[in-house]
C-alpha cells in the first residue's frame, strides 16, 4: 500500500522530490517553493500520509486526523474505502497551493 500511495503522490504532483527520513521511518515529499509538505508513514495495519501544515488545510470531507498544532494525517487502511486516492490528490493540491 505504501508503494502504491507513493505512486499516486508522484503521479499527481511530479514536481515533488522525495527524501527518506530514517529516524521517522517515513518518506518525505518536498515542493520546490513550499518546501516539506507531506510524508508517508507505513505502519503495521495502515499507512498514514502526514501533511506538515494539515491543521491549516480546509477539511471539507472530515478525513484529516490528529490534534497537533500543525500536522494532520490521512490514514489508509486496506479494509476501508475512505479516504480514497482522489481525496489524497485533492489534499495534495491544497497543500501545494
Amino acid at each position: 500500500m505504501t508503494r502504491h500511495l507513493r505512486e499516486v503522490i508522484l503521479s499527481a504532483r511530479p514536481e515533488l522530490t522525495e527524501r527518506v527520513y530514517r529516524g521517522w521511518h517515513g518518506l518525505g515529499f518536498h515542493h520546490p517553493e513550499r518546501g516539506y509538505i507531506a510524508a508517508l508513514f507505513p505502519g503495521t495495519d495502515s499507512v498514514s500520509v502526514g501533511f506538515e501544515h494539515g491543521a491549516d488545510l480546509p477539511d471539507q470531507h472530515g478525513l484529516l486526523e490528529g490534534t497537533g498544532k500543525r500536522l494532520r494525517y490521512l490514514r489508509f487502511r486496506p479494509d476501508e474505502s475512505a479516504p480514497t486516492h482522489e481525496h489524497l490528490v485533492e489534499y495534495l493540491a491544497l497543500a501545494t497551493a
